[in-house]
């Protein structure tokens, strides 16, 4: 396997599995999931995509969910896939790889980042 990111502080880092994930609403952190590999790997883990953006099979809930109060248990609802905000060439399985600055919208009124890799 070949080390594909050499300085960490990159914001355009490429998401494995197990990246913690964050939402502007929840209570708490998540992770990122895969439970099936796209067959790609960095340094032995799966490699995510874009569309790696399920709730509860990729993204677990964060904690109760702030829009109101008392909060309620967060379910995350995700429409559509994590939007990079930076372009990367590299695609997994016909969809772009995710990296790092990317954003994923809630339906319910957060937004969804990861705050690192799982490299």
């Amino acid at each position: 396997m070949q080390n594909v990111i050499e300085d960490k502080s990159d914001l355009s880092e490429y998401v494995v599995n197990g990246a913690t994930t964050k939402c502007t609403l929840g209570t708490a952190k998540s992770k990122l999931l895969m439970p099936m590999s796209h067959g790609v790997f960095l340094k032995d883990k799966p490699q995510c995509n874009v569309g790696d953006r399920i709730p509860i099979k990729n993204i677990l809930p964060f904690g109760n969910c702030t829009i109101s109060s008392p909060p309620p248990p967060c379910v995350p609802v995700t429409p559509a896939p994590w939007a990079n905000k930076k372009d990367t060439t590299l695609s997994i399985n016909d969809q772009k790889a995710l990296l790092k600055n990317a954003n994923c919208f809630c339906a319910i009124g957060g937004t969804i980042s990861i705050e690192d890799s799982g490299q």
